[in-house]
């Protein structure tokens, strides 16, 4: 081999190198952009739950399944049922870890299933609520194995 071709050939390797250092550099970047898309997302739902006057109501009364629940208005529910509806799906697509919403929100929606005075006024078995009953199917099975794992919670 002459040295010309040996300095075609590692030319041709560090520009190999130098493409797969690019590529990796990516696609750690995508990943990042990922986790931080996650992240902010969980953390505007956060939001929307605690800073929600209402939720925050629904929230105190189902702590004791208060008689008050019966009286509550139907669109309150609604958006309540809607809300733990939408961490559903970002649990279903995968933004969101099920252990995360478990430890976040899965108490709430479990007890608003099982408040005979929250459903007063709504039919429980519609098939318009499957969705909130299958997350809280998950729930319920993430409490009775419940173990804390530091790594199960991270975005």
């Amino acid at each position: 081999m002459t040295p010309s071709e040996w300095f075609i050939d590692i030319t041709t390797l560090v520009g190999i190198a130098i493409a797969l250092f690019a590529l990796i550099q990516g696609i750690v970047e995508f990943v990042k952009q990922g986790t931080q898309k996650r992240a902010e997302q969980f953390v505007e739902m956060r939001k929307r739950f605690k800073e929600n006057e209402t939720f925050r109501e629904i929230s105190a009364l189902l702590e004791n399944d208060d008689p008050k629940l019966a009286s509550e208005p139907y669109k309150n529910k609604r958006d309540f049922l809607g809300f733990f509806e939408e961490i559903a799906l970002m649990v279903n697509s995968g933004l969101i870890k099920i252990d995360v919403a478990y430890y976040m929100f899965g108490y709430y929606a479990i007890k608003c299933w099982n408040s005979d005075n929250f459903w007063k006024d709504i039919n429980r078995k519609s098939q318009y609520w499957i969705l909130f009953k299958k997350f809280v199917e998950k729930m319920n099975e993430k409490e009775a194995s419940f173990v804390y794992e530091e790594k199960k919670f991270r975005f």
